[in-house]
Parts: structure tokens; C-alpha cells; sequence
């Protein structure tokens, strides 16, 4: 089992050409699901659960775009802070969204906030993962 999960998280963590589409695909994801009428999703009572989501979403997010960096080799810092400031942007701006432009969402700040806060750990741990896998 052990061998199973460390071989899923070193086929993830690994930039290859498949790296950009990941990315691409993911990023579409999020917006899909930021906008799709909630109706139809289950109801689950756990505590924080649509915070979580968001920062996993969004630790996700940019994990795949720093492995598509690492791929492209452009590790520099300023790379990866435009990508986070990139990624908090589009958090604001979904949320925005969704509070102007669709009338079964709203904009919450806190979701922004857990966005931001998945964004940054996802910069952390991409940035310590990858320069591990490439050394």
C-alpha cells in the first residue's frame, strides 16, 4: 500500500510533456464546478468541509502549473510568485463571479482566503517535491 501511494505521489510530482494538459485540465475543473449550480451535489455536515475544498482545489492547482514550470525549467522565484499571484487572482475573481454573474452562488470571502491559503502551501510543497525529484 505504501508502495502504491509513493509511486502515485512520484508519477504526480514528475514533469513531463503531460504536465501542461494536467494543468489545463485542472484549471478548467475549478471553473467548471465554481459555477456549476450547486442542486445537484450532495449535502455532507462536515465542519469547514467547503473551506477545505477550496484550498485543495487551489494547493492542487498550483502544484500542476509548478510542475509544468519545473518541466519548462523556469524555477526562477519570479515564475512562482507570478503563478501564486496568478492564482489568487483567479480566487477573487470567481468568487466575484459568482456573487455578480450567477444567481445560485455567492461570493464569500473566506473561500478567497482558503484559496490563497492552499495557492501558498501548494508553492511550498510543489517547490520542495519537485527540486527533490530533480536532484
Amino acid at each position: 500500500m505504501a508502495y502504491c501511494q509513493a509511486m502515485i505521489i512520484r508519477v504526480l510530482s514528475e514533469p513531463n510533456k503531460k504536465s501542461f494538459w494536467l494543468a489545463v485540465c485542472w484549471t478548467g475543473l475549478i471553473l467548471f464546478l465554481s459555477f456549476k449550480a450547486p442542486a445537484g451535489m450532495p449535502k455532507v455536515n462536515i465542519l469547514f468541509l467547503d473551506k477545505i475544498v477550496h484550498f485543495m482545489f487551489y494547493f492542487v492547482f498550483v502544484f500542476l502549473w509548478c510542475r509544468f514550470l519545473f518541466f519548462k525549467q523556469l524555477t526562477q522565484k519570479k515564475y512562482l510568485i507570478i503563478l501564486f499571484l496568478i492564482s489568487i487572482a483567479l480566487g477573487i475573481c470567481i468568487e466575484l463571479g459568482q456573487g455578480y454573474l450567477t444567481t445560485t452562488r455567492q461570493a464569500d470571502f473566506f473561500d478567497a482566503l482558503a484559496n490563497a491559503a492552499g495557492s501558498l502551501f501548494g508553492v511550498f510543497l510543489a517547490t520542495s517535491v519537485l527540486k527533490q525529484e530533480k536532484t
